[in-house]
């Protein structure tokens, strides 16, 4: 028989339906169920003495085992995408907004004296 899908390896009964908790309640007994008749599926198939037993049981197993699969994927919680968060800035002081504001004033007074240094070029500010 082949070793379980990695979604359902491992799992105790109550790791399984934490897993299961932020599914629906309709989803969360159907795969319980589907779980407990693949646990007993593959118990009679390891069991069994007769090959063509174990064969059926093994191929009962991987079938309820697909489909729990299948189930568990189709009802996938969407990943929430997270916000980015607003950057942090720290307390404004007064100093602090005195200071930008001068800093505003000499780029301002650095950009009209470009546009002064651009009007003195041939043609004006229509150079391309």
């Amino acid at each position: 028989m082949r070793p379980l899908h990695p979604l359902l390896r491992g799992h105790t009964d109550q790791t399984f339906a934490e897993y299961l908790s932020d599914r629906p309640l309709a989803v969360q007994q159907k795969a319980r169920e589907r779980r407990v008749c693949l646990v007993h599926a593959r118990a009679r198939a390891a069991d069994a003495s007769i090959p063509g037993i174990a064969k059926a049981y093994a191929a009962t197993a991987e079938a309820v085992e697909a489909e729990l699969v299948a189930l568990l994927h189709a009802t996938k919680p969407a990943e929430a995408i997270p916000f980015p968060e607003p950057p942090k800035r720290g307390p404004q002081t007064m100093q602090d907004l005195l200071m930008r504001t001068e800093a505003a004033k000499v780029s301002g007074r650095l950009a009209g004296f470009l546009r002064f240094c651009t009007d003195l070029l041939p043609g004006g500010r229509d150079v391309h």
